[in-house]
């Protein structure tokens, strides 16, 4: 028999782990309204449906039946804090993108200490700064290699691995310093070419009974996009595709913008207000992200660009009634703040 839309609400607001009570005030309705919603005694009016969506990361067709729906899953908070999801039976690991950037770090920091401490027992002619620039370009672009292999990032771990070897005496043969750019840019667009002409795949890591098993599944080549939201903050990604995401809380503190290879679009028009040391930390690279805020705030940026740009559209009002502080940070794509 096929699912109401009550049914489609009530098993999205559990998956999310929210009551009828905290489902109604994020959409500022009563708790009555979303009980005879569930219990298709009523339906939502047009205007709350792309709220609905929005607060459960899904598309507009799919909480009307048009799509498809997302299996209910529940996920406590000690999984969530150890990226360790249950779903059909599986266990699945899933890589937390500030995990990554952490743990990148730290083998950065392991291997150059590891590298300078043998270099002065072993009294290798050989600078602090010639062991840095070349590990860091080995150790991260090993990093981008694993969630998805690519001729740029491979490039930068060959040439890092070259010039450390290199610098620290290991091998004597010399790439002349001229063909370095055109070699990078070959690298690059021979990248560009392979990631045009081949479907996104995602893979995806899964721990069963048996062992451990490497795949992906149906909706690898999907867009991929999270959103997740507490009393005063809120998360948002998104991965090859297109997206709206409006945000709705009482007050806003900090929020978590993540868009690569996309178009995303962050509404915070339902904020009611800003905290006093309110910050919103967005990263963009090879896409763009738009953040459209009401005029009774403005955006203090502080920008961190790499073939980028940062720019703004409108203004807010001669006093505002709130300050965000932007960190943006942008590789190869660009961020707009758009007053609204």
């Amino acid at each position: 028999m096929e699912q109401t839309i009550g049914k489609r609400i009530a098993q999205n607001r559990k998956r999310l782990g929210l009551t009828q009570d905290a489902l109604a005030e994020k959409l500022g309705v009563t708790a009555q309204a979303v009980s005879k919603w569930e219990n298709d005694q009523s339906c939502p009016d047009i205007t709350t449906l792309p709220k609905l969506a929005a607060i459960f990361g899904i598309s507009t067709d799919e909480l009307l039946g048009m799509g498809a729906v997302h299996e209910a899953e529940v996920v406590t908070e000690e999984e969530k804090h150890q990226g360790i999801h249950v779903q059909k039976g599986l266990w699945e690991l899933k890589w937390d993108s500030g995990k990554k950037d952490a743990m990148t770090f730290a083998v950065l920091v392991l291997f150059v200490g590891a590298l300078t401490l043998f270099s002065r027992i072993f009294s290798c002619d050989i600078s602090f700064w010639e062991i840095l620039w070349p590990s860091a370009l080995l150790i991260y672009g090993i990093a981008h290699l694993l969630p998805r292999f690519s001729i740029f990032s491979l490039g930068f771990a060959l040439f890092g691995g070259y010039y450390l070897i290199h610098n620290l005496g290991f091998w004597e043969f010399t790439i002349a310093g001229e063909l370095i750019f055109p070699i990078a840019v070959v690298l690059f667009g021979v990248g560009l070419l392979i990631d045009a002409l081949r479907k996104p795949k995602k893979p995806k890591f899964y721990i069963s009974k048996n062992g451990v098993k490497l795949g992906s599944d149906k909706d690898s080549q999907k867009p991929e996009s999270h959103f997740s939201s507490e009393e005063d903050s809120f998360d948002c990604s998104l991965s090859f595709g297109e997206k709206t995401q409006y945000v709705q809380l009482p007050r806003l503190r900090y929020g978590n913008i993540s868009c690569s290879f996309g178009v995303l679009t962050v509404d915070l028009s339902g904020c009611k207000e800003v905290c006093a040391n309110c910050r919103i930390d967005a990263k963009c690279s090879f896409g763009e992200l738009i953040l459209l805020v009401p005029k009774q705030y403005t955006v203090h940026p502080d920008s961190h660009t790499a073939f980028a740009g940062l720019s703004f559209e409108g203004q807010p009002e001669p006093v505002p009634q709130g300050i965000i502080e932007l960190d943006a940070n942008v590789s190869f794509g660009e961020i707009q703040v758009r007053y609204i």
